[in-house]
């Protein structure tokens, strides 16, 4: 047998190895970690929205939301199989708050809050859901 066949032999092999062995830990892990909060925390994908801007060009509003439930975990499986119809309902209000915003506007964090629990209450139907903001940014 060649060197190199036989080298060739045996990182195939301490490949599959590593392979099958971090496939099985992921399997004996369980389900997916989270990226952050815990099981009552519902986690939005980012939502981007577009505002005016100087010369006709147009800016964007980018959100990031959080839902907590308060450790009920009910609620929060329930708040995930929703999060389209919320993040529709998102984007639609924030949309039409960022059209009166141009790149030197300044967010009003309090409104945007106060009009994404709104939508989170019209959609849950169920009190216990607190909107939170993370990052906003104006660009």
């Amino acid at each position: 047998m060649n060197r190199r066949d036989l080298l060739r032999w045996q990182l195939s092999g301490l490949t599959l190895m590593a392979v099958g062995g971090a496939a099985s830990q992921a399997l004996a892990s369980g389900a997916p970690k989270k990226k952050g909060g815990g099981a009552d925390f519902v986690q939005m994908p980012l939502l981007t929205v577009f505002t005016k801007a100087r010369g006709g060009k147009h800016g964007t509003l980018t959100v990031e939301v959080g839902l907590d439930t308060n450790k009920n975990e009910k609620l929060a499986e329930m708040l995930s199989r929703s999060v389209p119809r919320l993040r529709d309902a998102y984007v639609a209000r924030l949309q039409a708050y960022a059209m009166g915003l141009t790149a030197s506007s300044v967010v009003d964090l309090d409104y945007m809050t106060r009009e994404l629990q709104t939508a989170t209450d019209a959609i849950i139907k169920q009190k216990g859901v607190r909107v939170l903001l993370g990052s906003v940014v104006l660009a």
